[in-house]
């Protein structure tokens, strides 16, 4: 058997699940069929990638070398389809929106293809900033949601624009609904950072965003290095990982969608963590003059999308109660 992309995914998947029980349940298929797939893998490599045991599974040195090869190669693939869709969706009535995975990217290609003059809407979504700007640089993307974080300010290219969305998004910690800590904050609705000291995390793969980077100097004032055991670029995988409960990860108020009545968010005290939203365009691209609408768009979506997630939090807490 050759290895195929699909069986890289399912390797790292495993590995980030901890078991093939769970990675079973988050690919909705049975365990045994999983078990004999992951044995038809491990053969085509040529040895086992995971030591079994009765609390999960760990990959095996030639695992770990594996799951890190395949993460990086999954990575390049996804860009370049990402990219080539891109280039290969530019027509004279579309528009080519790119923007980090959490930004509310629906709700603005929503209004975009209200808009009278456009008939498509083509979506990049990169989580890495300096990707989105050579995206605008090279004219093949028109516009693009891109973050900003304290002491990392953008510095945009010859020919990109840009206009604030959001002055300041804070971070939300999402744990499982029955987590000590959410029982515990429950009425107040906000945990001080310190309390989380003795947690693991799920996060995004480091950038050039500047988070990871104030991520530990905040976790290091509050009294603590973090533990980021698990790096996951999709968003269903650090869901699993936190329903599951076995740790803790940040997200932005516009995840709504990612949410479930299995787990819950609170804010955090002090708002260690906050980013600032942008709309960068092309100055070159024929859809410049509509900068300002998208913008528009841009607030409009944001908007709905923090109040959805601010109506799931008092749906929740209203079952709670």
């Amino acid at each position: 058997m050759n290895v195929e992309l699909r069986h890289l995914r399912v390797v790292v998947l495993v590995a980030e699940a901890g078991s093939v029980g769970r990675a079973a349940r988050w690919l909705k298929v049975s365990q045994p069929s999983l078990t004999a797939q992951l044995k038809r893998i491990e053969s085509a490599f040529g040895g086992e990638l995971f030591e079994r045991s009765r609390t999960g599974v760990t990959p095996t040195p030639l695992g770990r070398y594996a799951v890190e090869r395949a993460r990086a190669i999954l990575v390049d693939v996804d860009h370049l389809s990402a990219t080539v869709s891109a280039m290969t969706a530019v027509q004279s009535s579309a528009v080519r929106l790119g923007g980090f995975p959490t930004a509310p990217m629906s709700g603005i290609a929503s209004r975009l293809r209200d808009h009278g003059e456009i008939e498509q809407v083509s979506i990049e979504v990169e989580w890495a900033t300096s990707v989105l700007l050579q995206q605008l640089e090279s004219g093949r993307l028109d516009f693009a949601l891109l973050r900003e974080f304290p002491g990392f300010e953008l510095r945009l290219p010859t020919g990109v624009n840009a206009r604030t969305i959001v002055d300041s998004e804070s971070a939300y910690v999402v744990m499982a609904a029955d987590h000590p800590l959410a029982v515990a904050s429950r009425h107040r609705g906000e945990i001080d950072l310190a309390d989380l000291a003795g947690e693991e995390w799920i996060g995004e793969p480091p950038d050039d965003s500047g988070f990871h980077v104030l991520f530990r100097s905040a976790c290091e004032q509050a009294g603590f290095t973090p533990r980021v055991e698990h790096h996951s670029v999709d968003t269903s995988v650090v869901m699993g990982f936190v329903t599951s409960g076995q740790g803790v990860a940040l997200i932005s108020p516009t995840s709504y969608r990612m949410l479930s009545s299995e787990v819950t968010t609170r804010r955090l005290v002090g708002d260690p963590f906050h980013r600032r939203l942008l709309l960068a365009w092309s100055t070159e691209s024929p859809r410049a003059p509509m900068a300002p609408e998208v913008c528009q768009m841009a607030v409009q979506a944001y908007d709905e999308a923090f109040a959805e997630h601010a109506r799931w939090g008092q749906r929740q807490r209203m079952h709670v109660a």
